[in-house]
């Protein structure tokens, strides 16, 4: 047998070995309750650390500085996780129209105002000539 048949015989078992492990591993998968539950605790764990506000300042002083040389991948990093994109990519579903109900006035009283005022104003225009 040559060295290219055995290396393959030597690959195969292998994999076959790898496969067998993977399969009997004694690592379970996660619920998705308790991958949120995860989650949950890495997120306060993150929020809670102690170099948390340092860390996010040297990320706005990388970005704001011209000469350095990860500026625009702070700028990217900025803009993809702080920025609302939500708020600007979509419409919302709701109502956003906005709607005025005036409601009590009384025609005549307007009109008698208005009348009024147009009386002044040829009172002023008659004054001046």
């Amino acid at each position: 047998m040559g060295y290219v048949q055995e290396r393959s015989k030597e690959l195969k078992e292998t994999k076959r070995q790898l496969a067998h492990k993977a399969k009997y591993s004694t690592r379970q998968e996660m619920s998705v309750r308790e991958q949120k539950a995860k989650l949950h605790d890495l997120k306060a764990q993150f929020l809670n650390h102690n170099k948390l506000g340092p860390f996010v300042n040297k990320i706005f002083d990388i970005a704001m500085d011209d000469d350095h040389k990860d500026q625009m991948s702070a700028v990217r990093l900025i803009a993809d996780r702080v920025l609302p994109n939500q708020s600007f990519a979509h419409t919302s579903k709701g109502s956003s129209a906005i709607q005025i109900n005036i409601s009590g006035l009384n025609v005549e009283v307007a009109q008698k105002e208005i009348a009024d005022r147009d009386a002044e104003s040829e009172d002023d225009v008659v004054d001046e000539q």
